[in-house]
């Protein structure tokens, strides 16, 4: 994969100097934190936004069938799921649904379960709408994270919570859920009538021969279901994007679409629309390229933290394009270990309690990038810590 050398021109939130300095203190730091990439995108994309950059005119527009024709294509190749194409609508973002869905079948002080440590809008999204936060959390064994299943059926059990948001691939200790784990997921729902909104936004990013698996496919099984996605994550679309939301039963599906058009929600992004048609139709080559370099960094992490004996611990990714970094054998206090790490590496990473205080004393580090400044980055970290041993 080649990195964009023209980045470092754009004004982009990971290096924002304002942003980095309220986040570490410094403004002098190397930003791998931020959940995109440093990757040219596909050439197919950029030709396409070009040709239709070109054409000066931006009015309103619609997906047109060859938009719904390589979206199933993609998704047909990819996953073997067959799309149709009514139960698919498209939304400003992820949140954007989980907030409507949340609000459309909740009530105020309603349960909805997590699994922290996990993406924190999560827990934004179910403050700003008066739900309660409902914890399940992920347990740690051999340095691999298990679902709580005994915990998450003891709080579905419990009337007063409703929904449960899975992450797939989980964000940020990079699981890929096994059907045997999405299984009894599902027959936990079924059983206790908890709504399930599944977030699937890092499926295209699986690693080291795991396999994806989509909740849609417990759509005849369950139909309490919603499974929100976008390929922005995929090709580096962040900047421009837009999401899509499926919801296989029609009851639902009509009561979340009422809201969206109550309030004007879904409208068609044109760039958005013409770097996905592109990607769809053309990215599985770039796709391919781009797993093959996570992989590589993530073997360059493990290859150095092995070879010097390092008291840090990898939590080796299944999926997405994040590291986990356990620092529990050299820090105490989380707030020490992000402060320490910062100052002396000079390396801006997530600092894992912003994923919930269950990820304390870890780090989430973004590897898309390139290897050299992967393999950089590392050792600037373990010089750091072992610093402090």
């Amino acid at each position: 994969m080649n990195v964009d050398k023209k980045l470092e021109e754009l004004p982009l939130t990971k290096s924002k100097p304002e942003t980095l300095l309220s986040l570490f203190g410094n403004s002098d730091i190397l930003p791998m934190w931020v959940a995109d990439m440093e990757f040219e995108i596909d050439g197919s994309i950029q030709d396409s936004l070009i040709k239709r950059i070109s054409n000066s005119g931006f009015g309103y527009e619609y997906k047109p069938e060859s938009f719904f024709a390589a979206q199933t294509k993609w998704y047909k190749g990819q996953y073997e799921i067959d799309l149709i194409r009514d139960q698919v609508f498209n939304s400003p973002s992820i949140t954007t649904t989980i907030s409507v869905v949340i609000e459309n079948m909740t009530s105020e002080n309603d349960g909805v379960i997590i699994q922290p440590p996990v993406f924190m809008e999560f827990k934004d999204v179910i403050q700003g709408t008066n739900r309660k936060i409902v914890k399940n959390p992920l347990k740690l064994v051999d340095r691999h994270y298990k679902i709580d299943f005994q915990d998450l059926e003891e709080k579905a059990k419990l009337d007063s919570n409703r929904v449960l948001i899975l992450c797939n691939p989980h964000n940020p200790v990079g699981r890929v859920w096994t059907k045997t784990e999405l299984e009894r997921v599902i027959v936990i729902c079924m059983e206790n009538n908890i709504l399930l909104i599944s977030d699937e936004i890092h499926k295209d990013i699986i690693l080291f021969d795991n396999q994806f698996t989509s909740i849609w496919n417990y759509a005849g099984k369950w139909e309490k279901i919603v499974i929100c996605t976008s390929e922005a994550k995929t090709f580096n679309l962040c900047g421009i994007s837009d999401s899509m939301a499926i919801i296989p039963d029609e009851d639902l599906r009509n009561s979340i679409i009422s809201t969206f058009k109550k309030y004007n929600l879904g409208r068609t992004n044109v760039l958005t629309r013409i770097a996905l048609e592109a990607a769809y139709e053309n990215g599985g080559v770039w796709l391919s390229d781009l797993i093959r370099t996570i992989e590589k960094n993530v073997n360059t992490i493990e290859h150095e933290i092995s070879n010097t004996k390092s008291k840090i611990k990898l939590i080796k990714p299944e999926g997405t394009y994040q590291v986990w970094l356990d620092f529990r054998n050299v820090y105490r206090d989380t707030k020490e270990m992000f402060s320490h790490i910062t100052e002396n590496s000079r390396i801006g990473m997530n600092a894992g309690h912003w994923f919930g205080r269950e990820g304390a004393l870890f780090m989430r580090m973004n590897i898309a990038t390139s290897n050299e400044k992967v393999l950089k980055s590392i050792k600037s970290i373990m010089k750091a810590v072992h610093q402090n041993v």
